[in-house]
């Protein structure tokens, strides 16, 4: 037996048992304004892409971040408001994101996150031409799993 302490994420748990089954998700076509302000009513930080049930990317509330006008003064805050809604989500997302099966394990989902500086990973399934979206799992998810399984979201 090897002298290698079990983590929190050790063991057969697996991303299907915790992932997100109800998440929001945005068409490419879509206006990035209408993005931002679902991910800011809604406090969420990540929003799985879909065309026609298809996963094609993911958009980060640090994407729409970037995109947005620096100066947030009322004057300039029109002028974000429409270089927003100027913008297409599929322009900005990112594409081909990392994802997970729901057969990978937390450990796993864990490492590839860390790997890749992401905080979450869509949860996919392969169809018989496309990835299809089953699930997302985050850091936060992974965090109360370790830690505070009893606390709700």
């Amino acid at each position: 037996m090897g002298g290698r302490t079990a983590g929190p994420f050790e063991g057969e748990r697996s991303v299907g048992e915790l992932m997100r089954h109800e998440f929001v998700t945005m068409n490419p076509k879509e206006s990035l304004l209408d993005a931002e302000r679902i991910m800011r009513l809604a406090r969420i930080r990540h929003m799985p892409i879909v065309e026609d049930g298809a996963l094609v990317g993911i958009l980060s509330h640090r994407d729409v971040v970037e995109v947005s006008l620096p100066d947030r003064a009322t004057d300039a805050r029109r002028q974000q408001t429409e270089h927003l809604g100027s913008l297409a989500v599929g322009g900005v997302m990112h594409p081909n994101p990392w994802t997970a099966s729901p057969d990978t394990t937390l450990r796993e989902a864990a490492e590839r996150m860390l790997r890749f500086k992401i905080g979450c990973l869509p949860v996919v399934e392969r169809g018989p031409d496309r990835l299809e979206l089953v699930g997302l799992i985050t850091e936060s998810d992974l965090l109360r799993a370790a830690y505070a399984p009893d606390l709700a979201d």
